[in-house]
């Protein structure tokens, strides 16, 4: 055989490599993918003393005036005094 015909062994390998390029990809969308509000059980109102501008992963409005945020896990725009069963202390 020459090298200009591909052997099984060549295809396997480059469409196994496909495969897990292919593979790596999906996984990195879904991990950028958010949460949607009802799978977190968010509410909008807070639980105890515990609210979204006191979470970790609670990101303020870029404008500062005390508007919905957003968040790192959820998806959607996130008011201060939002919850949900994700809360996480900031440090």
């Amino acid at each position: 055989m020459t090298s200009e015909h591909p052997t099984r062994r060549r295809l396997l390998r480059v469409g196994g490599a496909s495969v897990l390029i292919g593979v790596a990809l999906a996984g990195a969308a879904r991990a950028a993918a958010k949460t949607p509000k009802a799978e977190v059980k968010y509410q909008y109102t807070p639980k105890d003393a515990a609210h979204c501008s006191l979470c970790a992963s609670f990101i303020p409005s870029p404008d500062g005036g005390g508007g919905p945020g957003s968040c790192k896990i959820v998806d959607g725009p996130i008011p201060q005094n939002g919850w949900c069963v994700l809360f996480s202390p900031a440090k």
